[in-house]
């Protein structure tokens, strides 16, 4: 199906006119120069993949923002909530209960002076998880950088017009556009490294939350021309067809709302799962490290990744709400900026609708925002691929950190200069992205992006991650079978796109078939045993067509396993030594001084400041800090700042009620 049509102004190149392409160029031209500034400060690897550890409290917000803020998100919203109503706020709210945790775990990553996640267990387990932990962040690299691309590539198709009726393809192909932004910011963080990734992220942010709410006002005006309503708030209590107000605006989805519309139920328990899952997988990210680490003091890294991530979650809001005045602006019949035959399909075909959802937040912009003013397409373009490029370039950064620190100098060059890694991190970068690339073939849409890869491959290695750090007894061996055993029950209960390049390659249908076999049969079995935690795809005859697993229940299954695997494993393997250990606690309970310099990787400078000291449970096992005086003021205060965000979302909720 064509998604919705476009007037073509015969000033347009490719869908935009030259005012936003006057806006893009300038744009590319700041970026440019900020790379090749940056690259003139980078001398070694610390430069690179930390940018000196130079930089401030209000710098390290903006990173920590732009590094975890990325086009699909913004997209996965506005695509969850025009499908599922202010119920698709969750798709990113995932994190909001999260967030106060940030502050405590911040200064950790900060005190163990390291430049990868992989020197975190090199330092607590031992070299062969350092190695496992190197392979999977660089996996992340690869998948969230996929996930970048994939979303802003569908945004931006909708951006310029969707698709041209007098040729049948898109004004702008998405293709076009990942291009053009893999290039930009490979050209800068190649260059730059880390440094470059944080300077951009700077600016990159600031446009981040002017796209985030300069499209808000205007959609909800329209909303409410085409509701017939005062005010677009109050067209949204008023609904459209097949999708009251009081649906519309709900917190979550039951089972008879879900089975009414096709769609996964968001219950109290879904949005508990993703909060559990996005708690264990955040702290294994790759970018955190940098995050946390790239900053003077861990006060830096504390004030970054606490307050930029909930300048993120105000912006989540505001994706959100111009979601649920898409629903009204698209879906409503007679009035609508659709009719007819085009919303009948849309009404009828989940698939249209998943597909026309992910291109939503675009196409408003598109239709709107021109009778506002030329440019501002070009604007909110411009803010979209500065979203995009600073979580890319964050993640390329950090993975060819992984590769370079903690498999090439480990194992294949392991005397060469300072420059010679410097320029091995570089090349990695290029082998980064090129797998990015590839792995674009194996999403569908925005939202199974996040939940089905995105928010479960850093659950692999973030239970040893935890468990590491509050219990002595947890084992080498038990960080290998977790993480096994997590991945193969994520395995067993995904469902796998078939590899298309496979078929290119000429795979008998036969060896296609045998790809998603196991998955296959296990889902099978579990719906014969469990069909609730199923969602079930029926032909006309009743027959099962598709079995696909619901995400809360998935996150279960292989959170619980992998820990529970961990665990028993730890009582009869050998222990890490004592030495080793001593040395991992005493270093994430000294403080960082400022200016202070370390010989290598997770080690103390000359000259440490006083450990803390103190334990919240005497215990020899058990490794719980007493808190501190800061780490609760700050603890308490996100808390708030969650009650914040919580009451302006039902504020809004209730406006025009």
């Amino acid at each position: 199906m064509n998604m919705l049509l476009a007037e073509v102004d015969p000033g347009q190149w490719m869908g935009l006119h030259p005012v936003d392409w006057v806006v893009l160029v300038g744009y590319f031209v700041v970026i440019l120069g900020i790379g090749l500034y940056s690259y003139l400060k980078v001398s070694d690897m610390s430069d690179y993949f930390m940018g000196g550890r130079r930089f401030g409290k209000v710098f390290m917000m903006f990173f920590a923002f732009g590094a975890g803020t990325s086009s699909e998100q913004a997209v996965s919203v506005a695509a969850g909530s025009f499908r599922f109503g202010l119920a698709g706020i969750w798709y990113q709210f995932l994190w909001l209960i999260a967030t106060p945790f940030y502050w405590i775990i911040a200064p950790v990553f900060r005190r163990m002076r390291a430049l990868t996640t992989s020197d975190f267990f090199e330092a607590r387990y031992n070299t062969s998880t350092a190695t496992l932990y190197s392979f999977l962040g660089i996996l992340m690299a690869i998948v969230f950088i996929a996930g970048g691309l994939f979303g802003a590539g569908a945004m931006i198709e909708g951006l310029a017009g969707g698709i041209n009726p007098e040729t049948n393809q898109p004004f702008f192909p998405a293709e076009y556009a990942i291009a053009a932004m893999t290039v930009m910011f490979v050209i800068y963080g190649f260059a730059g490294g880390l440094g470059a990734a944080i300077i951009t992220d700077f600016l990159q942010g600031v446009l981040t939350i002017i796209f985030s709410f300069l499209l808000l006002p205007f959609a909800l005006a329209v909303a409410a021309n085409v509701a017939g309503t005062d005010g677009g708030f109050e067209s949204l209590h008023q609904g459209v067809p097949n999708f009251s107000g009081e649906e519309m605006l709900s917190l979550t989805i039951d089972e008879e709302f879900a089975k009414k519309t096709g769609k996964e139920p968001i219950t109290p328990f879904f949005v508990m799962m993703l909060s559990l899952s996005g708690l264990i997988g955040i702290v294994v990210q790759p970018h955190i490290m940098g995050v946390c680490g790239a900053g003077k003091t861990e006060m830096e890294g504390r004030v970054g990744f606490t307050f930029g991530n909930f300048i993120k979650r105000f912006c989540t809001i505001a994706w959100s709400f111009t979601g649920l005045a898409c629903i009204v602006i698209y879906m409503t019949p007679e009035n609508g900026m659709i009719t007819g035959e085009m919303l009948a399909d849309l009404n009828s075909d989940p698939d249209a609708y998943r597909e026309f959802a992910d291109q939503v937040f675009g196409r408003a912009a598109h239709d709107i925002l021109p009778t506002i003013s030329h440019g501002l397409v070009g604007l909110l373009m411009a803010a979209l691929l500065a979203a995009v490029m600073s979580t890319c370039d964050a993640q390329m950064v950090v993975g060819s950190g992984l590769f370079t620190e903690n498999i090439y100098r480990r194992f294949l060059v392991k005397n060469a200069s300072k420059t010679h890694y410097l320029w091995a991190g570089r090349i990695a970068s290029l082998g980064i992205v090129a797998l990015a690339l590839a792995m674009l073939t194996q999403f569908d849409n925005v939202i199974q992006v996040l939940t089905r890869y995105i928010q479960a491959l850093p659950a692999f290695m973030g239970v040893s991650f935890w468990f590491g750090l509050m219990w002595r007894r947890y084992t080498p061996a038990a960080v290998w079978t977790s993480t096994l055993v997590t991945a193969g029950v994520w395995y067993l209960t995904q469902t796998h796109k078939p590899l298309e390049w496979m078929a290119g390659a000429g795979a008998s249908e036969l060896m296609q078939q045998n790809i998603d076999y196991y998955p296959a049969m296990v889902r099978h079995w579990m719906y014969a045993l469990a069909p609730s935690i199923m969602n079930v795809k029926l032909d006309d005859a009743g027959q099962v067509l598709a079995l696909d697993m619901r995400v809360p229940y998935q996150m279960l299954m292989y959170l619980s396993s992998g820990a529970l695997a961990g665990v028993l494993v730890s009582f009869v393997t050998k222990p890490t030594g004592k030495e080793k250990l001593d040395h991992f606690y005493t270093l994430i309970r000294t403080p960082v001084t400022p200016g202070e310099e370390v010989d290598a990787p997770c080690t103390l400078p000359a000259n440490p400041a006083p450990m803390e000291t103190g334990k919240l449970f005497n215990h020899p096992d058990w490794e719980i800090p007493a808190p501190s005086k800061v780490g609760m003021v700050g603890f308490i205060g996100s808390w708030v700042m969650v009650g914040v965000v919580i009451g302006l979302l039902y504020f809004l909720r209730s406006l025009g009620g």
